[in-house]
C-alpha cells in the first residue's frame, strides 16, 4: 500500500520516457501538420528559448536564478543554450499525450484533462533526452462527484533544463472513470452541465478572427500517433480523447497566424505599447544590434529603420494551458469520436486577452455538425520574441539572429 505524499496524492505509477527527434518529434509535425519551426529547426528554436529566458515563469525554473534578475537569467542561461545548437523543442501537446497514454487506458472514460505547460523540453537532434514521469491519484472525498467512481488524477513530467537541472515540464489533471461506467449518467450529470456553461462564456471578441477548420483522424494519423505514444508500438493505438485534442494545435497556429496581420488585434496591441518607457529601451536595444548587423556588411544603412521594426513586432506565443471537457459517449467502445477518418470540426476564437501580461484566452471546440464532441479553453500567452535582454546578448556575444552562427568579418 503506497503512503499519501504531503498533498494526500497516492502514487499509482512511474515511468521513464525516451523522447526521440527522429521518431516522436518528427512524427508529431507529421500528426499535427504543424507549422511552427521551433519543433523542427535547431536555430529557430534557439531564438525562442533565449526569447524566453527574460521570463520568470521560464528561466526562473533554473535552480539557483528563481530571484535572479531578466539580464542574469538570459546570459547565464543562454550562453549554455548556444552550446547546444543541436536541439529542437518537443510540442507540448504531444508530451502531454505520451504521458496521459501511459496510465489512463482507452477503456476508462476520461471526462477532462487541464494540462499546463510550465518548461519547453529540448530535444537533441541526435539521440534521445530521458522523461520522467509519475501519476497520482487525489483522495475519493478531495472534489465531490455526482457519479460514483470518480477518480482525480494528476500526471507530472519531469526532464532537465538548460541547466541540466531537472525541472517540471508539464502537469496533468484529469477526471476519470472506470470502465463499464455510465457514459450517459457522466454526460447527463457533469459535462452537458458544463457544455452549457461553457457556451455562455464563449462570446467571441468583436472584430478578432474565428476559424472553424475540418479535421480527421485517419488510418495514416493512427499509426503515427501511435509511433509517438507507444515507441516500438506493434498494434495500432485506438482513436482516444488525447489524440483528438492533440489537433486543437493546428488550428492555434492559424489563429495566432490571423492574429498577425488582424488590424483590429494590431491596433490593440499598438495602442498597448505606445508611449511605455520600456518598450523605448527594447526598441533602442534592437536598434544597437540592428547597427552592428551593418557594421559586419549584413545590412544596408538605409535599412536600419525598416529592419528594427522588422525584429521588433516578432511575436512568441507559447502554449501555456489546455483545458478540454469530453463527451464520454462519443469514446466509448466504437463511439462516434473513435472510427478513423471520421471528420469534426474544429472551432477555435478569442475570448479574452490582457495584454499587459500577454494572455490570449482562446474558446476551442470538436463537433460533428451541431452535436459537441469536446469543448474548452487554451491558454497562450503572448510577448515580444526580441527582448531587451536577449538583444543585449546578442550585441555582447556576437551572433546574429538570422542564423545564430557567429559572425565574420568580410575580407
Amino acid at each position: 500500500m503506497t503512503t499519501p505524499d504531503a498533498n494526500g496524492r497516492k502514487l499509482i505509477g512511474q515511468a521513464r520516457l525516451p523522447v526521440q527527434f527522429g521518431e516522436q518529434v518528427i512524427v508529431s509535425i507529421l500528426y499535427n501538420h504543424d507549422a511552427n519551426p521551433v519543433h523542427h529547426r535547431p536555430d529557430h528554436a534557439i531564438q525562442w528559448m533565449l526569447g524566453l529566458l527574460a521570463a520568470q515563469g521560464v528561466g526562473g525554473n533554473e535552480g539557483g536564478l528563481e530571484k535572479a534578475s531578466p539580464e542574469v537569467r538570459t546570459y547565464t542561461l543562454g550562453s549554455r543554450l548556444l552550446a547546444r545548437q543541436d536541439v529542437v523543442v518537443m510540442p507540448g501537446i504531444v508530451l502531454a499525450a505520451m504521458c496521459y497514454e501511459r496510465f489512463v487506458p482507452p477503456t476508462e472514460l476520461t471526462v477532462s484533462m487541464t494540462t499546463t505547460f510550465t518548461y519547453p523540453l529540448l530535444v537533441p537532434t541526435k539521440g534521445a533526452v530521458e522523461v520522467q514521469l509519475e501519476a497520482y491519484e487525489l483522495p475519493p472525498g478531495a472534489t465531490p462527484s455526482p457519479v460514483k467512481g470518480a477518480r482525480h488524477l494528476q500526471i507530472e513530467a519531469f526532464g532537465p533544463g538548460i541547466t541540466g537541472a531537472v525541472t517540471r515540464l508539464v502537469r496533468i489533471e484529469a477526471l476519470t472513470f472506470p470502465a463499464g461506467t455510465s457514459a450517459d449518467e457522466v454526460y447527463e450529470k457533469i459535462v452537458a452541465p458544463q457544455f452549457a456553461e461553457m457556451e455562455k462564456n464563449a462570446a467571441k471578441l468583436p472584430g478578432l478572427p474565428s476559424l472553424a477548420h475540418p479535421s480527421s483522424i485517419s488510418q495514416e494519423d493512427c499509426r503515427r500517433y501511435s509511433r509517438i505514444v507507444e515507441p516500438g508500438f506493434v498494434n495500432t493505438h485506438p482513436i482516444t480523447e488525447s489524440a483528438w485534442q492533440v489537433k486543437i494545435p493546428r488550428v492555434l497556429t492559424e489563429v495566432i497566424e490571423h492574429l498577425r496581420y488582424n488590424e483590429t488585434y494590431q491596433n490593440e496591441v499598438r495602442a498597448y505599447h505606445s508611449g511605455r518607457s520600456d518598450e523605448a529601451e527594447r526598441r533602442g536595444a534592437i536598434r544597437l544590434y540592428v547597427e552592428k548587423e551593418v557594421k559586419y556588411g549584413w545590412l544596408e544603412a538605409a535599412k536600419i529603420d525598416e529592419r528594427v521594426e522588422e525584429l521588433g513586432q516578432i511575436a512568441q506565443h507559447l502554449y501555456a494551458r489546455q483545458h478540454t471537457l469530453f463527451d464520454p459517449r462519443k469514446f466509448r467502445k466504437d463511439g462516434a469520436a473513435t472510427f478513423p477518418a471520421r471528420q469534426m470540426t474544429l472551432d477555435l476564437h478569442l475570448t479574452e486577452m490582457r495584454l499587459r501580461r500577454g494572455i490570449h484566452r482562446l474558446f476551442t471546440r470538436g463537433r460533428f455538425k451541431e452535436d459537441n464532441v469536446f469543448m474548452g479553453e487554451a491558454t497562450v500567452t503572448s510577448q515580444p520574441l526580441v527582448t531587451r535582454e536577449f538583444a543585449h546578448f546578442l550585441c555582447e556575444i556576437n551572433h546574429s539572429f538570422g542564423t545564430l552562427q557567429l559572425l565574420q568579418y568580410k575580407r
